[in-house]
């Protein structure tokens, strides 16, 4: 039978623009030894997948600091506070393409 693991602490890191991190120690059911865990928590995240009317994808070329390089992407972006998912995606949308839902 899986046991769950025992968080023993939960410590907030700084707290940036699109994402928190959260640093856990937990123990193993297994073998009772305590292990820290990384996680990044974010609100919620929408991506969008707009087809032209005749039925093309439209995706977006966007530089990445992570790889230091261009990626070609599906427009996606934060669903802002007070944002529904199908709002903050015509949004994003909008902003990232300049083509309007439908």
């Amino acid at each position: 039978m899986l046991k769950s693991w025992e968080v023993i602490s939960t410590n907030r890191d700084s707290s940036y623009r699109i994402f928190q991190l959260r640093i856990d120690r937990a123990r193993s059911p297994r073998t009772n030894k305590i292990h820290e865990f990384y996680i990044l928590e974010s609100p919620s995240w929408i991506n969008i997948i707009p087809l032209t009317t005749d039925d093309k994808v439209v995706m977006i070329r966007q530089y990445r600091h992570g790889i230091g390089d261009f990626t070609l992407e599906i427009p996606g972006g934060l669903v802002e506070p007070g944002d529904s998912p199908a709002s903050a995606a015509e949004r994003e949308l909008r902003e990232e393409t300049g083509y309007g839902g439908g």
